[in-house]
This record gives C-alpha cells, sequence and structure tokens, in this order.
C-alpha cells in the first residue's frame, strides 16, 4: 500500500494527531477514495487545511494526489497477491516503534500495585487481556480479569488507589470499554489503556497510555494485522523483568 510506505517513510515527522488521521484513512481506503475533501476532513475530525498540511509531510502535494493514490490502490487490491515482504518491512516498523516508548513509569505503577485488573473490550482484546494475565501471574503479580460491565461494577467496591486498571480496545472508542472507564475512575484506581496508534476516547479518558500502530493487508479480503498488540505485551513484560531486577538490586 503506497499510502502506507509514504507514512512510514515519514513516520518521524508526523505528530501524534498526523498518525492519527492517515491511520483512519488507512483502515478504510476504498470508502475514503470516493470522498470530497471536505467528507475526509469531517470524517477525520480536522479542517481542509490541516489535511493538505498532512498531505504534504508525506510527500502529496495536493487531495487530488491522494485520491489519485487511493484509487490505484484500490483497482490493485482486487487481484492482488498479498505481499509478505511488506508485511515484514510492517512487522520491523512496529517493534522499532515499540523499542522507543520509555516504559519505566508504566512498570513502576505495574511494580508498586498490590492487584492489577484488566479488561478488553471485544474477542481479540480479551485473548489479549488473558495473555497479560498470564505473563503477570508468572511474575508473581495479582492479576484479575474482568468480563463485562457487571463483574467490574460489583469488583470496584475492592479497588483500591494502589491498584492499576488496565483496559485494551484496538480502537479506542468500543462503547462498552468507555461506559466501564466512567464506573472505575471515580474509584481513584490507577488507569491505563492499550489501543491502536491514534487519538481515541479511550486513550484520552486514562491516566497512561500505550499505543500500537497496526496495519490491514488488502487481498480477497481486508485484513488487520493486530499482532502488534501481542509484541507490546513482549516489550511490556520484558521491560517489567528488567525494572523488577534493577529495583531489587537497589533494595
Amino acid at each position: 500500500m503506497r499510502l502506507a510506505q509514504l507514512m512510514n517513510q515519514y513516520y518521524d515527522k508526523l505528530s501524534e494527531n498526523d498518525k492519527a488521521v492517515l491511520e483512519t484513512i488507512l483502515c478504510e481506503p476504498v470508502r475514503f477514495a470516493q470522498f470530497s475533501s471536505e467528507q475526509v476532513a469531517a470524517e477525520c475530525h480536522i479542517s481542509r487545511a490541516t489535511l493538505l498540511r498532512i498531505l504534504r509531510k508525506i510527500g502529496l502535494t495536493s487531495f487530488s494526489d491522494l485520491k489519485l493514490t487511493l484509487k490505484e490502490e484500490r483497482s490493485d487490491k482486487k487481484a492482488a497477491d498479498v505481499d509478505f515482504d511488506a508485511v515484514c518491512d510492517i512487522y520491523h516498523s512496529l517493534v522499532d516503534e515499540l523499542n522507543k516508548f520509555s516504559y519505566v513509569h508504566i512498570c513502576k505503577r505495574l511494580y508498586e500495585s498490590d492487584t492489577i485488573y484488566v479488561y478488553g473490550t471485544g474477542n481479540e482484546q480479551k485473548t489479549l487481556a488473558e495473555e497479560f494475565k498470564r505473563i503477570f501471574l508468572s511474575a508473581g503479580k495479582c492479576v484479575i480479569e474482568l468480563f463485562d460491565y457487571g463483574e467490574t461494577e460489583f469488583m470496584k467496591k475492592a479497588f483500591q488507589k494502589t491498584d492499576v486498571f488496565v483496559v485494551i480496545s484496538l480502537s479506542g472508542e468500543t462503547r462498552a470499554g468507555i461506559e466501564i472507564l466512567n464506573a472505575v475512575i471515580p474509584t481513584g484506581i490507577y488507569t491505563i489503556s492499550i489501543t491502536r496508534l491514534q487519538n481515541n476516547t479511550i486513550s484520552r479518558m486514562c491516566r497512561d497510555n500505550l499505543y500500537v500502530a497496526t496495519q490491514t493487508i488488502q487481498s480477497q479480503v481486508s485484513y488487520e494485522l493486530v499482532s502488534g498488540f501481542y509484541m507490546l505485551l513482549d516489550m511490556l513484560f520484558l521491560n517489567y523483568l528488567e525494572y523488577i531486577r534493577e529495583a531489587e538490586h537497589e533494595d
């Protein structure tokens, strides 16, 4: 996907909001190819001037260039094979970005917590929550996975301000996740979100955030690569183990 390649090429020059706009377009390139500049700007909650500024940052000189890029990709994808080299490049980019993040503050919070509560907003997210629980249990942490609003409403009576509540959501806009955060935030528990790389409601509600850039592969079907979330869990846990080692060494 040419637009994804341009985003990766100019990634360091993009702000978080720039990346969010491009990720939004990349998620539905066929639909955005039909839009006018006004419609694209409205869908991304920005002005036309801001949209043009972002396009120029990735080497596109006008909105027409974006339209042409999206239309060419749509035509190519009708009979396209999966470009495995491109997929590998995406994985390398994900690892590079995850390695730039400082996990120290979040590791400190997890280390000092008595209990970690984790909630996933959908099926894939609940699988990620189970993996989060598994790996942190192996490090001796008390981790409780919550499955729905009712269970969270019941358990929040036991929340302490020293505890941590982790919510995992791909889009960061899931209604169930927002409702649960509205229920737990008044308890004073420390909240951490894990979402896609973009400005979203759930990340804004939480006190700390971990982001993952996902990519959509187009072939016979549209498939979003979510492996970045598992890479993030690995990176977080390895940094946590290093934090434990240093903390216990100081003691």
